[in-house]
């Protein structure tokens, strides 16, 4: 079954969640979204906070078929279903693909498994056996005639209005990458005053050159205990090779800075305290998919206000 994003959205909204899918193409903004939607369903409002124990994220050329096999099969905490990630499914050695598909004929109830990159080997008999029975997602780049309704849009949800002027010079500044365009709107949506027109002068002031999130976009995030975006300026970061103990240093630096100023709160000394369980767990080694998935539980635990903190995991080499 294929499908878009807006289509996956509404299938979700209709409390339509399949055991097995495909987010695939070249737009890493659509894909984020889709993956986004897919967790929000299975996991739903998470006011137990229990998410970190049934969603696991690994990546295709740090995992084998064992560790996804052991992760599909494991059972729920606390909820009625898990969700397991697999990021850069195109670096999954096909020996370990091959493995996989005793297991598209009897998927665990249980478990939600989605597989995402930014393509895949048709020739491969495993990915030939999974589309015919997963939803598969494209998330190929918008057509050029598309963007504009697209940009309206997310602009309506953000409660901005653009002038055609406005929209002509933010798509320009997107260039085509969804990503860049959406993220020039959340900074003009913090600029301009609610219920004012957006002009051309605006998108200029915000105009960013570059093309993923950055540490202050990361501390904003956090700042707001806005779980989501924090997760995606963190994703976009290590995309672009940020190393994680070199952002971990900066909130450390920007918390001190605020300890300084008589800020300091019952709630910082608890972010220290994952700030030092982070690191002590990032030099402990295990690779770049669990030094990500050390950043992310920490991203969560660092936006829950007031909650028990989730315990981050301590590294282990990667399963070869």
């Amino acid at each position: 079954m294929n499908a878009t994003v807006p289509d996956l959205k509404r299938r979700i909204g209709t409390g339509e969640v399949a055991s097995l899918y495909l987010i695939i193409g070249e737009d890493g903004w659509l894909r984020d979204e889709a993956v986004a939607a897919i967790r929000a369903a299975v996991m739903g409002a998470d006011e137990a906070n229990v998410s970190a124990f049934n969603c696991d994220a690994v990546y295709g050329d740090e995992t084998d078929a064992s560790e996804i096999l052991t992760l599909c099969s494991t059972l729920p905490m606390f909820a009625t279903r898990r969700l397991v990630v697999v990021r850069h499914v195109e670096d999954l050695r096909a020996k370990d693909a091959e493995r996989l598909l005793p297991y598209l004929d009897a998927p665990v109830e249980t478990t939600c498994l989605l597989l995402t990159g930014k393509k895949v080997d048709g020739r491969m008999k495993f990915f030939q056996a999974y589309k015919k029975v997963a939803v598969v997602v494209d998330c190929e780049p918008l057509e050029a005639r598309t963007v504009p309704v697209w940009i309206r849009e997310q602009a309506a949800a953000l409660g901005l209005s653009l002038n055609e002027p406005a929209r002509q010079r933010l798509q320009e500044a997107g260039n085509g990458d969804l990503g860049v365009l959406r993220r020039e709107m959340e900074k003009l949506a913090d600029y301009v005053a609610p219920g004012k027109a957006v002009m051309v002068a605006d998108v200029a002031a915000v105009q960013g050159a570059d093309a993923g999130g950055t540490v202050h976009d990361f501390v904003g995030a956090l700042r707001h205990k806005d779980r989501g975006r924090a997760l995606r300026v963190l994703t976009q970061m290590l995309d672009a090779g940020e190393p994680p103990l070199k952002i971990l240093g900066f909130l450390a630096w920007h918390w001190r800075q605020e300890w300084k100023s008589r800020r300091f709160s019952d709630e910082m000394l608890r972010d220290f305290e994952q700030f030092r369980d982070a690191d002590s767990r990032l030099k402990g080694g295990g690779g770049r998919g669990k030094d990500r998935l050390v950043m992310e539980r920490m991203t969560l635990n660092l936006c829950r206000s007031g909650a028990k903190a989730t315990p981050i995991p301590r590294p282990s080499a990667p399963a070869r």
